[in-house]
């Protein structure tokens, strides 16, 4: 429609190896998503405070801070605390922790890009 600007959703890809996050940035910027990276605590905390983002993609085994950690202030903070949070975990463990922070969805490792652009879909939708 001639016009109509449609906004796009943002998200924050937090992970401290840019070798890692190289792929599924690009994969998610290919579906049309704009995507900011943050390698640290500080950096995804002041990114998320200073822009409007609809989705944080946290790993959850950064070596500044724990990922839950980060996320517990994330939720702690009244002015970023509606972000959706995708967490990215090991193959194995950590899952009590998901009763403890609020996630709306978690990838475990290995994961395809297209489980994670399917995860991103159905966080924004909820």
């Amino acid at each position: 429609m001639e016009g109509v600007t449609v906004a796009r959703k943002r998200i924050l890809f937090v992970d401290d190896r840019p070798d890692f996050a190289h792929q599924p940035i690009l994969r998610l910027r290919l579906e049309g998503y704009v995507v900011d990276p943050a390698a640290d605590r500080g950096s995804a905390l002041a990114a998320l405070r200073t822009g409007r983002y609809d989705v944080v993609i946290l790993d959850a085994e950064l070596p500044d801070a724990d990922g839950w950690e980060i996320l517990r202030e994330i939720r702690a903070d009244p002015d970023i605390a509606s972000v959706k949070a995708i967490v990215l975990m090991a193959a194995k463990g950590e899952t009590g922790k998901l009763v403890l922070v609020p996630v709306d969805a978690e990838l475990r490792r290995p994961f395809s890009m297209a489980e994670l652009v399917d995860a991103v879909r159905r966080v924004l939708a909820a």
